[in-house]
């Protein structure tokens, strides 16, 4: 497989280990610092330390602080770095997994028989959530439980839920007369409010004549 360092994989892996190596190598300072301090303090109380000694421990001690205060800067830009890589590679993965949801349940839908926009955005609302993307190799599929998307897609337009989406008029919404915001009788009714209905209220709509304005 080839090497893509522009890969959010890959670079999401690159920054955890540059954030786990610096950890460690502060980790071994520290605990090189603490041991120095415990010599430097036995030495003090024992008086028993040759002043060339004390000066090298020191040194030493001096020379471990001021690595261990760069490996903290260091650690802190590459968490930093490291969560700015994070939130990329979420919001990356979030867009590729609405397209592909988006763009399967369109095909899919409208491979069923779902042809009116309005129909098919609500169609979407609905079934969009019960969408996952699975791995298969290096490509992801749209799947709902165990089945792909467009299977599930074609055995739901023949339900009663779905039947009421395909059979609806191709030129649904645009010139329906009514209003309201419910399903008690209104005959028209914008996307925003249909989608603001619960499913059950969404299907009463459908069945009863309901239609969508884009």
């Amino acid at each position: 497989m080839a090497f893509d360092a522009n890969d959010p994989d890959v670079k999401a892996a690159i920054a955890k280990a540059v954030e786990t190596g610096i950890a460690e190598e502060r980790d071994r300072l520290t605990a090189k610092n603490a041991e120095l301090l415990a010599k430097l303090k036995k030495a003090t109380k024992d008086a028993q330390i040759d002043p060339a000694e004390h000066q090298a421990l020191q040194a030493e001690r001096d020379a471990l602080e001021a690595k261990l205060t760069e490996a903290q800067k260091i650690a802190k830009t590459a968490t930093t770095e490291a969560e700015k890589i994070k939130k990329a590679y979420e919001t990356e993965s979030r867009v590729a997994h609405n397209l592909l949801v988006e763009n399967g349940l369109s095909s899919a839908l409208l491979e069923a028989g779902v042809k009116n926009p309005a129909y098919q955005k609500a169609a979407k609302a609905m079934l969009a959530g019960q969408v996952v993307l699975t791995a298969d190799g290096e490509n992801r599929v749209a799947k709902v439980g165990d089945k792909p998307l467009a299977e599930f897609v074609k055995t739901w337009a023949t339900s009663d839920e779905g039947k009421s989406f395909v059979d609806a008029p191709a030129n649904g919404g645009g010139g329906a007369s009514g209003g309201g915001n419910g399903a008690d009788g209104a005959k028209t009714m914008a996307m925003p409010a249909f989608e603001a209905l619960t499913d059950a209220k969404k299907m009463e709509f459908i069945k009863t004549g309901g239609t969508i304005s884009a």
